[in-house]
């Protein structure tokens, strides 16, 4: 470990468990460190046997390390290959966490520990660079109210670290729902509609992960559209083994644990698994909006 100290546990992100080859488990901590203008950002990972409410501020300590910088940020400018787009630099003095902004972090595969070898490791930079190529082609279009706003990537000491969105006062579609609340039927999908025909014919690409984990629900009840990290434009092969959900053709619980699935089977960016996606939704909604506390929701 090098750089980082915490001084208790909830100070890092548990991200999952991996199985060992004796049948134990091993609990996976990451943590985020974000440097100001000057320094760089760093991830520190490491990973604790046993059980992990007996796990001590002392052993994770141990076990934390930095991840090298190019194992995990992208240098600017990312190569052409790979993000087939120029990146816009967010204002470091404006579009610094919290506030009007949010970071969205590289995603780390749940089972993944840290091995720059282990195909989940080398697929995040697919992954993340083919959201940023979504994004920067969304704005260079006019904005549409109801999809997430881009500002650009964070970079520090030459490396993107994150994408700066906008923030989304209010609960993604699901936990609103759990919470007791309801939303307003049909002015909420002709909302989300409009949103989703912005992507389709204004901009040209699919989104092909509309599923109420995406859908923020504003304090007044008005939705917005988030995350891109599956979108594509429409008709273009997607990759096999992108993470996305079944939420547009099949009948899967809403479950965190289940929703992720292969791509297999859909070598192409359909706008009609969007508009099955709204269609699904509308049906859902249906069978959701009474007020039943604790409900499981399917």
């Amino acid at each position: 470990m090098s750089g980082l100290v915490i001084t208790n546990k909830d100070e890092v992100e548990f991200v999952g468990r991996r199985k060992l080859v004796d049948g134990s488990y091993s609990a996976l901590y990451f943590q985020w460190v974000a440097g100001d203008v000057s320094e760089e950002d760093a991830l520190y990972c490491g990973s604790v046997g046993g059980d992990r409410s007996k796990h001590t501020v002392e052993q994770i300590n141990a076990a934390l390390r930095k991840v090298p910088s190019e194992h995990v940020f992208f240098p600017l400018p990312i190569p052409w290959h790979i993000a087939r787009t120029p990146v816009t630099v967010a204002d470091t003095w404006e579009a610094e966490l919290g506030g009007d902004f949010f970071l969205k972090r590289l995603f780390f595969p749940p089972a993944a520990d840290y091995d720059p070898d282990e195909e989940g490791w080398s697929m995040m930079v697919v992954w993340f660079t083919s959201e940023v190529r979504m994004l920067e082609t969304l704005s260079r279009y006019p904005q549409h109210p109801n999809i997430v706003k881009y500002h650009g990537c964070r970079v520090r000491k030459g490396h993107v670290t994150g994408i700066m969105l906008g923030r989304c006062d209010g609960d993604n579609l699901w936990e609103h729902l759990q919470s007791g609340k309801t939303v307003e039927k049909e002015p909420f999908l002709t909302t989300l509609a409009s949103a989703v025909d912005h992507l389709h014919n204004v901009v040209g690409i699919v989104h092909d992960d509309i599923q109420p984990f995406n859908i923020m629900v504003s304090p007044d009840g008005t939705p917005t559209l988030i995350d891109l990290g599956a979108a594509e434009v429409a008709g273009a092969d997607i990759l096999s083994d992108r993470p996305f959900s079944t939420w547009g053709e099949d009948p899967l619980d809403l479950d965190p644990e289940t929703l992720w699935v292969g791509r297999h089977g859909y070598p192409t960016s359909r706008k009609s698994r969007d508009l099955a996606a709204l269609n699904k939704l509308r049906t859902w909604l249906d069978e959701s909006v009474a007020p039943r506390p604790n409900r499981a929701v399917h």
